[in-house]
Order: C-alpha cells, then sequence, then structure tokens
C-alpha cells in the first residue's frame, strides 16, 4: 500500500510449485518443437462449479512434419485416462508422462506415427486452479467457473499446445448443470438437456487462436444485455454486447455497457479493420487477479471494473475506460495479430496500453490520457535504471522467465517507445505502418520485426528508424544526454553526449547508446521552434537549423514525447528553469523528472532537490504538482535520525504542498474538473499518510467514522465520505481509533458483498497499528471461505508501514508462505515485495536472498523479481550511505 520502491510485477502475476527442475535436456521448457502443429482443437469440458475436479476430453486434428514415436504438448495437474493418435483410420495408443514442471507433457506412442494428417484423442479430469486455468469462486454463497489462461493457466485446464504460434480454431462444448449459464469466446448455437440435471452447450467455431486465448464461464450468472454495437464502416452487421455479472449484479453493468460500443468503434476507426470476432461479452468475476483479461469474444474484468456509475469516484471512472480501451485494442493487437512467442509480449501489452490511452484520450479528452501516458514512462525508468532490468524484446528461454515480462518495461516502456517513434514518424503515416502491419497479418502471428519493418517504412529514412526502434526494444536502461549549446559561429548546435542513466550507488557501466529520436523546442528571438532528428554515438552535434540566433533557452524533449533523460549545462538548466512557466505541461513534468533523476543519479544533495520543489508544486497539472513528493517521503524514512526530526522534517515539506490543497478546497464542488478531484485527493493521500498531517489525517478519521456509522446509526453508510478519499478515510479511522473502530469496521467488511467496499474495509483493517489487531487481520486471511483470493494483499499491504507490526508479519509470511503461495496463485510471487518491504541495508538484502531464493526458483517472474528486490534494497542502501551529514534543508524563499 505504501510501497518505497518501484513495483517491479505486473497485475498478472503467476504461480509457484514446490516441484524443482527436471534435468532431462530432451524436454523443451520453451518453445515446442515444430513436429506435429494443430490445425483444429475440439474441446468438450464437463463442469460443475461445486466439484472440486472437472473432466473433459480434447480432439486435436494436426500435421506431422515427420515420423515420430514422440509428442511435445502441455499438460499440468491432469488425470489422464486415454490418449490415442488416430492415422488413417488407425489408432495408436499414447503413453502420457509429466516431463516437467513447468507443464510439459510427452506423449509416447506404442509405433511410430508417420507424416501427414493425425488427430490426437485424449480424456482427462483435472482438478480446478487458483486463480489461473479454470478455477472457482464464491463470493455471495453461489458457485461460479472463471478462466485465466494466460500464460500458462490453459495447460491446467487442458492438454494442448500451450504457446502463442500454435493458433487455429476451436470448437468448444461445455456439459454444466441446467440451470447454470455457460458462456465462451464464440456465440452459443445450440443448447441440449441431457437428463440428471445436465445440459449440453455448443459454442460456434471461433477464428483462430491461441490457447491462451480461450476462454469461458459457468454458473448463475446474470447476463444483462447491452445496446448492440451498430454497425460501421465495413462493418455492416451490429455487434452483441452483453455483461456477465455474479447473480443480482447485473444491473451494476449499465454504465460499462453503454459506453463499450464507442470504445470499439473509436478503435475500428483507427485500425481501419472490423472488430473480429462474432460478438462481445464483458464479464465482471468476482475473485480475478489480473485487472483484466482480454479473452476473443469474452473478456474478463475484475468486476470492480465494470461496476461504476456516473457518481462513482474519478478513479473508478477512468479505471473502465482506461482498462477497457485496453482490453478492447487487444482485440486487434493480441487477438487478431498475435506474438509468436512470449519474448515479443510487448506486440500485445505496450500497443494496447498506447492505443487504449489514445482511444480513451479521444472520448474522454478530460482524461487527459496523454498525462498518464508519460506518467507511466517516467515510473518504468524507474525499473529500467537497475541492472537487472529487462529488455523490452526480451529471450525468454525458461517458464519461470516468461512471467517477468508482465511489468512496466513491456506495458510502459513498450508504449512509450510507441509515442516517441509515432510524434517522429507522424502520426498519419504511423497510422498507415500499423494498418499494414495488421493487414500483412491477419489472423495469424507476427514478430517484433515485422512491425518496426511496417512502421520504419512510413518514414523518410526506413533505415536510420528501424535501427533507432531495435536500440530501444533489444537493450535495457534509460538513455541519458548531457547537453550543452554552441552559439560561437554560425547556426546554433547541441553538444551532446550520450550514456545509460545510472542511479547513485548502481554497479552499472554507463557506456551504452541508442539511436534516439532527438525531438527539441527552443526560444528563438519571439519564436518556438520545433526540429528533430536521430542522434547516434557517444557524441553528437544537433543543429539547430531553423534558428536566426542564439536561443534563450532550450527544451531538449519536446512536448516530453521521447523516452530519454537530459541534463543541460548549468546556463541552460537555469534558463529553462526561467522559462518554466512557457512550457507545456508534458515539458514541465519531464523538466521536472529531470530534477527528480538528477537528485536520484546523485547529482543534487537533498536540500538542492527540495529547494525545487516549490516550482513543481504550483504546476497546474498534477502529475507535476506532485513530482517528487515519493523521494520526499523515502528521505523522511531513511535519512532522518530520530522521531524528533522526522515530524519536523515532514511538517515543513507539508508546507510546500498545504497551499495547493487549501486551493482547491477540501471538499469536492459540483461541476469541478476531474484532475481537480484527482488533484485533491492525492493531496489529501499525502498528506495524511506520508506525512501525517494531524489536520487531514483528524478530517479523515472523522468521515471514516461517519462511513462505519459510529456515533451514528451504526449502519455502514458509504456516501459518509467523498467517494475518491472513502479508502483514506476508512484507515484514518481504523489507525487513529481504538479496537472499537476495528471491530465495526470488521463487522462491516463481513456483511457486504460489494467489492470496492470491501477493499477499502480490507485495507483499513490492515492498516491498523495495534499488533493484536494486527494479528487478528492476518488470521482473516486464513479463515476459509472469507476473503477472496485477490483481496489477500489488501489486508496485508498495510502491514508493512509500522516498524513494530513489519518484523511480525514477516514472522508470519515465513511460518505461512507455502498456504499463500498456493493460495495466490498466480500471484505467489507478489509475497516477496510484501516481505522485502522497507528494507534498505545491504544486511537485508543478504537475509532476504539467502531466505527466499530456493522458493523463488521455479515461481513464474519469481528468479528476476527476487533479483531486483535485493538490487533496490542495495541501492537504497547506498544511497543512504552516501548522503549521510547532508543536511535536510527546505528553500526559505
Amino acid at each position: 500500500m505504501r510501497s518505497f520502491r518501484p513495483a517491479l510485477l505486473a497485475s498478472a502475476l503467476l504461480v509457484a510449485t514446490g516441484l524443482a527442475h527436471a534435468a532431462d535436456p530432451e524436454v523443451p521448457r520453451g518453445p515446442l518443437p515444430r513436429t506435429v502443429v494443430p490445425s483444429l482443437v475440439k474441446l468438450e469440458l464437463k463442469l460443475d462449479p461445486k466439484q472440486a475436479r472437472f473432466s473433459g476430453s480434447t480432439r486435436i486434428e494436426a500435421k506431422v512434419a515427420k515420423a515420430t514415436d514422440t509428442i511435445w504438448m502441455h499438460g499440468r495437474d491432469m488425470k489422464i485416462g486415454k490418449a490415442e493418435a488416430i492415422v488413417g483410420g488407425k489408432r495408436i495408443a499414447l503413453t502420457a508422462t509429466d516431463a516437467d514442471v513447468s507443464g510439459v507433457l510427452k506423449l509416447s506412442a506404442a509405433e511410430k506415427i508417420p507424416a501427414g494428417d493425425a488427430v490426437i484423442e485424449i480424456a482427462y479430469e483435472a482438478p480446478f486452479g487458483e486463480l489461473q486455468g479454470a478455477y472457482r469462486v464464491k463470493p455471495d454463497g453461489n458457485d461460479y467457473v472463471v478462466t485465466q489462461m494466460e500464460p500458462l493457466g490453459a495447460r491446467t485446464a487442458f492438454p494442448g499446445f500451450d504457446e502463442p504460434s500454435f493458433k487455429q480454431p476451436w470448437d468448444i462444448t461445455l456439459i454444466v448443470p441446467e440451470n447454470d449459464v455457460a458462456v465462451a469466446n464464440s456465440a452459443e448455437t445450440k443448447t441440449e438437456k441431457l437428463g440428471d440435471g445436465w445440459k449440453k452447450v455448443t459454442f460456434a467455431r471461433t477464428e483462430a487462436l491461441p490457447s491462451y486465448l480461450i476462454a469461458f464461464a459457468v454458473g448463475p450468472w446474470d447476463v444483462p444485455a447491452g445496446p448492440d454495437i451498430s454497425p460501421n464502416g465495413s462493418r455492416t452487421q451490429p455487434i452483441k454486447l452483453r455483461g456477465i455479472a455474479a447473480k443480482g449484479q447485473g444491473e451494476r453493468m449499465k454504465y460499462s455497457l453503454a459506453n463499450t460500443p464507442a470504445i470499439v468503434k473509436g478503435l475500428e476507426d483507427y485500425f481501419g479493420i472490423p472488430y473480429p470476432f462474432d460478438k462481445l461479452d464483458n464479464v465482471a468475476a468476482p475473485d480475478f487477479w489480473a485487472g483484466a483479461m482480454e479473452n476473443a469474444g469474452l473478456i474478463v474484468y475484475r468486476d470492480t471494473l465494470m461496476f461504476p456509475d456516473e457518481k462513482s469516484a474519478v478513479g473508478a471512472r477512468q479505471g473502465f475506460w482506461g482498462v477497457s480501451a485496453h482490453e478492447l485494442a487487444h482485440q486487434w493487437f493480441g487477438d487478431y495479430v498475435t506474438m509468436k512467442w512470449w519474448d515479443d509480449l510487448w506486440l500485445n501489452e505496450g500497443f494496447a496500453t498506447w492505443m487504449g490511452n489514445k482511444v480513451h484520450g479521444q472520448l474522454r479528452p478530460e482524461a487527459h490520457t496523454d498525462r498518464g501516458l508519460l506518467e507511466g514512462a517516467i515510473g518504468a525508468m524507474g525499473a529500467d535504471s537497475l541492472a537487472s532490468s529487462r529488455r523490452i524484446h526480451e529471450p525468454i528461454k525458461d517458464f519461470t522467465d516468461i512471467q517477468s515480462a508482465f511489468d512496466g518495461i513491456t506495458y510502459q516502456k513498450g508504449a512509450a517507445t510507441l509515442v516517441m517513434f509515432e510524434n517522429y514518424i507522424g502520426p498519419e503515416k504511423f497510422k498507415q505502418g500499423i494498418r499494414n502491419y495488421m493487414k500483412a497479418h491477419a489472423r495469424a502471428n507476427a514478430t517484433s520485426a515485422d512491425l518496426i519493418g511496417a512502421l520504419a517504412a512510413q518514414s523518410d529514412n526506413p533505415d536510420a528508424v528501424s535501427k533507432a526502434f531495435f536500440s530501444f526494444i533489444d537493450q535495457a536502461g534509460v538513455p541519458s544526454l548531457k547537453i550543452d549549446v554552441d552559439c560561437a559561429q554560425g547556426k546554433p548546435v547541441l553538444v551532446l553526449e550520450q550514456q545509460r542513466y545510472v542511479p547513485l550507488g548502481s554497479t552499472l557501466s554507463p557506456e551504452q547508446t541508442w539511436g534516439i529520436p532527438l525531438s527539441v523546442r527552443y526560444a528563438d528571438g519571439g519564436q518556438i521552434r520545433e526540429e528533430k532528428g536521430i542522434v547516434t554515438g557517444k557524441q553528437a552535434r544537433f543543429e539547430l537549423k531553423q534558428a536566426q540566433s542564439c536561443p534563450a533557452w532550450v527544451m531538449p524533449n519536446a512536448h516530453g514525447t521521447g523516452y530519454y533523460r537530459f541534463s543541460l549545462a548549468p546556463k541552460w538548466q537555469q534558463s529553462l528553469s526561467d522559462a518554466f512557466a512557457k512550457l507545456d505541461e508534458r515539458e514541465q513534468r519531464v523538466y521536472a523528472d529531470s530534477i527528480t533523476s538528477a537528485y536520484g543519479a546523485g547529482q543534487l544533495t537533498p536540500s538542492q532537490f527540495l529547494a525545487a520543489l516549490p516550482q513543481f508544486a504550483n504546476a497546474k497539472v498534477r502529475q507535476t504538482a506532485s513530482a517528487g513528493m515519493f523521494e520526499v517521503a523515502r528521505m523522511a524514512v531513511f535519512q532522518t535520525k530520530d522521531a524528533a526530526e522526522r515530524a519536523k522534517f515532514r511538517a515543513e515539506a507539508a508546507e510546500i504542498y498545504r497551499p495547493r490543497l487549501q486551493a482547491l478546497g477540501m471538499s469536492p464542488k459540483p461541476g469541478e474538473e476531474d484532475d481537480d478531484r484527482l488533484m485533491r485527493s492525492n493531496l489529501i493521500a499525502y498528506l495524511a499518510d506520508s506525512l501525517k498531517d494531524k489536520g487531514v489525517r483528524d478530517m479523515l478519521a472523522k468521515q471514516g467514522r461517519a462511513v462505519l456509522g459510529i456515533g451514528g446509526s451504526g449502519k455502514l453508510d458509504p456516501d459518509a465520505a467523498p467517494r475518491d478519499v472513502r479508502g483514506w478515510a476508512l484507515a484514518m479511522a481504523v489507525e487513529d481509533g481504538d479496537k472499537s473502530v476495528f471491530d465495526v469496521a470488521e463487522k462491516h467488511f463481513r456483511a457486504t458483498q460489494d467489492a470496492e467496499l470491501r477493499g477499502q474495509l480490507l485495507r483499513a483493517l490492515g492498516s491498523t497499528h495495534d499488533p493484536k489487531q494486527a494479528e487478528h487481520a492476518r488470521a482473516m486471511v486464513l479463515e476459509k471461505g472469507l476473503l477472496r483470493r485477490n483481496e489477500i494483499p489488501n489486508i496485508l499491504g498495510g502491514q508493512t508501514d509500522d516498524d513494530t507490526i513489519r518484523p511480525q508479519m514477516r514472522a508470519w509470511l515465513d511460518q505461512n508462505f507455502s498456504e499463500l503461495e498456493a493460495r495466490l496463485a498466480p500471484a505467489g510471487a507478489r509475497l516477496l515485495g510484501l516481505y522485502a518491504e522497507r528494507m534498505c541495508s545491504d544486511a537485508e538484502a543478504t537475509e532476504l536472498q539467502d531466505k527466499l531464493a530456493k522458493r523463488m526458483e521455479t515461481v513464474e517472474g519469481g528468479p528476476r523479481a527476487l533479483k531486483q528486490e535485493v538490487e533496490g534494497i542495495r541501492l537504497c542502501a547506498a544511497q543512504v550511505k552516501a548522503r549521510e551529514g547532508q543536511p535536510l534543508q527546505f528553500s526559505k524563499k
């Protein structure tokens, strides 16, 4: 909840197992051999959400490239009853062996299977999974089945060829209890009663899809009809739109369903390609780890994302628009055109991040999604500054590597790279390159080279653009430009030196270069001019060709579209600071980042950094106004000597931000801009939580007690606090209250099924500073059937903030690690971040490495996550040591 290190894991972290790697070098732990390639999969599953196991059969029509007695496939935790290969009417028995912890399945044939056409038939049964594959949820006393196949869940739901390049049509049939609803990727074509309380639901053959996009849901779902998505362009038929929600929750999907058609049409208009599937269902899943999943025609969302309305908190409404636009963009990027292997995951996620923000911003300009994209890029630079950072296009050799790709490098850096090259090539030419790429690889697979080739072809210098693009996806790190201006003769020239950004205390070498699409704005007499070009090599000179005189100031990252940092020679740094008001909002944000990154690299003292904050705090845009807040919070925790010094430091920091909050007012105003509401809630949270401002905390605690009904009716009153700060109000009420407040919050939690309120109440319960209450909160995690699995981090995150409770929580994590790991699957690696929070010494880094290295070996995403956590702790320790004795002095201006 209050992390002091950048988030290193994405929302879809995956499963841990207790098994070691198989030693057999024959086993394909990466891509499977192409000896056998499926062309059609027929899948029939018998699913009862009330039971712990399910059964199924799969019939795979395939091409055999050469005669073989071994078929390598995927399947995990399955009991295979019968497996056969059928060739020309002859059945050949297959013996199935679990070959690797990752879920590789070896099928050994009783005799050679000849080259040509073959059919593989497998009957099996399997347990329902834990938030991956096909899994069960029971949020309201009713039983449901939901799926999450990406990246490796499909192999727990059915045996098959579980990797992106195996892309073929699917025939899906579900046998389910007769009173349950069953939905899947494609439209239902037939329902047959089978007797004994069962029915068979058959769905239309899908388009060609990889296994990770297969999805279904079973249970007593509400199925509210949305508005048809009316014909658009070359699409002459309407698209049926439905919601799928837990029983009694369907009415809450009105807002999300009403606004989905506009997003689909916006995407169709950009791509010039109709929506690629036969229908669209939005599933509001009551227990779902990821924010959402882009399954073709059956998109699954965490239920809170589907339940906002016009009165919801700004963040909730923008969450729907942003995530829905992202997942719908995937229907083209990822579903229509699919990566060949996981090293190109950015072709899915980076593009959906970029495209989702683009269409969201077009439809809801007040969301200022371009600011969000820039903030995401700056956030990604934190992880990208680590020696253990990964590349956008990172080789994936082992199953534990796959989950590491679901991070800010893939999503936010990937999107930022696209923004940069879109700006350089030009939006219309860039769009044509995207359209050409989509048409060339329709319903098939593609690679980074395919995409870059299509985009570079639209530029004036395809070879230079291609090389520059590859330099950003094929190496890790943040480019950093040292810049001076030479006006001594002829046209002014930027004198550039390029290296990798290196934080203070890092072991990284700065010797690294990129092909940087440099975009510059500068003041030339009474004109503001803009120029761009690709800069290569360690040193370069960039002539300002349009300039008539020596510029008054230079902004080296025009409009903040470049994924790079800069530092100017002192004279030019001062002139840019003086021109701060003349910069556009994105330029102000990257200027602020140039200050915070200089501090992070050890180029500024704490006092020099603190002196810059008032300029940012007064900026119009909230992302710039909040620049530096994270560093101030770290200073308070790690660089103050005692409680008295810490309290004084926080009080002085609060004086920087309090005027902005006073100008906004403490309460929302009718008709005010969404961004003002977000700025207010950010400031309130920061002052209350990070800076411990008593006045703000007291106000929030009073509101939180009113929400809990304390001093009133005793009934939960969700509207007693503004929705934008309700979660913080509840947290302050519990933190600053006694046991009676904690008990009332727990009572209300146990009585509600509202997912948003449950999350807020759980975070409040986890925020208690009383050790006995904290122990009770942890016990709630293990109470059978009480918490949804995706709620577990809510109650644990708050326990990292208190110096007394944090060691107790770590001891509890040690004691219950295996059980928690299993329950959090597919998010077991999340425990690592909870355990490591507030560690900031070499001794603690060593302790973490020694304690968790073995546990993380077979956790998907675990090895790299541990490496990055350990590096982050060592960097923190080095930075604290380097700044010992440096005063924390605020400017007296």
